[in-house]
């Protein structure tokens, strides 16, 4: 029987099995619109800096973000596979119904902002800033995210599967309910006010009692 961390209660992206083609330059994504009902596929907006996007029901496929900067993105039932997101900035997003899948993610960074129902699965999120985040019902699968900011972060349940939090910042987080088990915790930045209410396994407990100076015999 699979363990309550192998059970995932968030919500799917509502997708239907075929998405029409994004037709471009018509669909090209433009400040302040609304996008619906559409699959980009290989689109390029690398270094663009748009504001106020809004995609419903949309599918990314290798997507190139690099360093884009989208303030106040909102994303609902959507699908982002294979992107690269590396070093782009959305600051202020909204993601509700989201998956982020095989995405490159190294430097990615966000300021509060709100991940509802969403999971990033495969993704590589080393030196990411997850800054002032709430995240209710977020899942993070396999993702490397050493050296990861998520500092005065809501975290609130959220479930870290087979993920690397070496070096990650907690500082000023909120991890009550957040399952930390079997992940690599080595030079995770987490004091006792953060940790209050976490899930974690005996051997991860040990290496964190040892870090805060105690001895155990």
């Amino acid at each position: 029987m699979a363990s309550s961390k192998e059970k995932s209660s968030i919500k799917a992206p509502k997708l239907p099995k075929v998405l029409p083609s994004a037709e471009l330059p018509g669909d090209m994504p433009a400040y302040g619109e609304t996008y619906s009902q559409l699959e980009y596929q290989r689109l390029d907006l690398a270094d663009s800096a748009i504001e106020r996007l809004h995609f419903e029901t949309v599918i990314f496929t290798q997507m190139i973000a690099t360093a884009a900067r989208f303030e106040n993105l909102r994303l609902e039932d959507v699908r982002l596979a294979g992107c690269n997101l590396a070093n782009a900035a959305w600051p202020k997003a909204s993601c509700v119904r989201a998956e982020f899948i095989g995405c490159r993610m190294t430097g990615f960074a966000t300021q509060e902002a709100r991940f509802g129902d969403t999971i990033f699965r495969d993704c590589k999120l080393d030196l990411a800033q997850f800054y002032q985040v709430k995240m209710p019902g977020v899942r993070f699968e396999d993702c490397p995210l050493t050296g990861t900011d998520f500092r005065k972060s809501d975290l609130t349940g959220v479930a870290f599967v087979r993920c690397d939090l070496s070096n990650t910042d907690f500082t000023g987080a909120t991890l009550a309910g957040a399952d930390l088990r079997g992940c690599q915790i080595d030079g995770m930045r987490a004091g006792p006010d953060e940790l209050r209410g976490a899930i974690v396994d005996q051997v991860q407990a040990l290496a964190l009692v040892r870090a805060m100076g105690i001895t155990v015999e």
